[in-house]
């Protein structure tokens, strides 16, 4: 993300705070000042009226100006605004008049920043019950997963980071992966390929493993299995859908999917490992698999991780009930979801 897209971001954030803020400070100022509403605001906002270079009418300058509408809160705030929001709402107000002006003259913004800004604005929109709330709670999402790839990249050690060339190199070979699961970051792909055993037997040439993003990549697996299920099955009980889930990131069905990506021909190994038929062992290929969807979490963000994976969520549920007999034993693997199912 360059300077210029964050100022885009904020600026656009900024626009969408002035048409959505303006209504309401409006019903709140005619609610407490009535008639003479438009003149306390002149009164209040004389000053900044003054600076303006093109002569508006006091009504139209704030319909257009966020700085005025922050500036009218605040200036307001013991009479009006406070009978309304409470004292955190007006800290948030303090701090955007600062980005405004940030803005307006055009000051960088760090990606942390612009995440904490694009959060304010994203309050103060739900607070005041906006509808393009969702909007900006999108960009805010962007932000946040580009920062937490930059924070992934930090603790990176750098020796793993790749130039312009060995990134063109890993695509051509990660090509066939690549199509399936496109990867703006080839070089994030390819870590999450590296076992602990290929780390160890060549410490020179990889300084990680995948460790760290199979750690991530469980917890995905776990959270969007259970909202994707949540959602699919409204009127499910909880046991039944602790049953579901677990099939779905078991190490057998992680495996088949690791195996439906050809996984096992991509990923990295130690000679031994190898040689003992590491690419066809399903615990090895289920680890691999949860790498692979940590690292595009980071990559590409929440919202493609769920839209990879809920196809072929839909499609494991669709064959396991193909599969499921008639009469169901007991399910013993399971206890939490058979003692839930049996006493609700």
């Amino acid at each position: 993300m360059t300077i210029h897209n964050k100022h885009e971001i904020i600026g656009k954030a900024l626009n969408i705070l002035s048409k959505n803020l303006y209504p309401y400070i409006e019903d709140v100022i005619k609610e407490f000042h009535q008639e003479n509403w438009l003149q306390v605001v002149q009164e209040t906002l004389k000053g900044e009226i003054r600076q303006l270079k093109r002569k508006k009418s006091i009504e139209k300058a704030l319909i257009e100006d966020v700085s005025l509408q922050l500036k009218l809160i605040k200036k307001q705030w013991d009479k009006v605004f406070q009978r309304k929001l409470d004292k955190a709402f007006l800290l948030i107000v303090e701090e955007l008049i600062e980005v405004r002006n940030d803005w307006a003259h055009g000051s960088p913004f760090s990606v942390d920043d612009t995440y904490r800004y694009l959060d304010n604005i994203t309050r103060i929109l739900k607070i005041i019950n906006a509808e393009e709330v969702e909007e900006v709670e999108k960009e805010k999402q962007e932000v946040l997963r580009l920062l937490s790839q930059q924070q992934f990249r930090g603790e990176t050690p750098h020796s793993y980071s790749v130039s312009e060339e060995e990134e063109r190199q890993i695509r051509e070979q990660l090509n066939e992966l690549l199509e399936k699961i496109y990867f703006q970051d080839a070089s994030l792909l390819q870590l999450a390929l590296i076992h602990r055993t290929y780390l160890y037997e060549n410490p020179t040439e990889v300084s990680v493993d995948n460790n760290r993003l199979e750690f991530l990549g469980d917890a995905l697996l776990n959270f969007l299995s259970g909202e994707y299920l949540y959602r699919k099955y409204p009127k499910m009980k909880e046991g039944d859908m602790t049953q579901k889930r677990s099939s779905l990131v078991d190490n057998q069905q992680l495996a088949k999917f690791a195996i439906d990506l050809n996984l096992g021909q991509f990923i990295l190994l130690s000679k031994g490992e190898e040689l003992q038929g590491g690419r066809e062992n399903y615990s090895l290929l289920s680890d691999a698999f949860e790498a692979v969807i940590g690292a595009y979490y980071i990559d590409s963000g929440i919202e493609a991780v769920r839209n990879f994976l809920e196809p072929i969520f839909a499609e494991a549920l669709e064959k396991s009930v193909d599969l499921e007999p008639e009469n169901k034993s007991l399910n013993i693997e399971n206890p939490k979801g058979l003692f839930q199912e049996l006493v609700l």
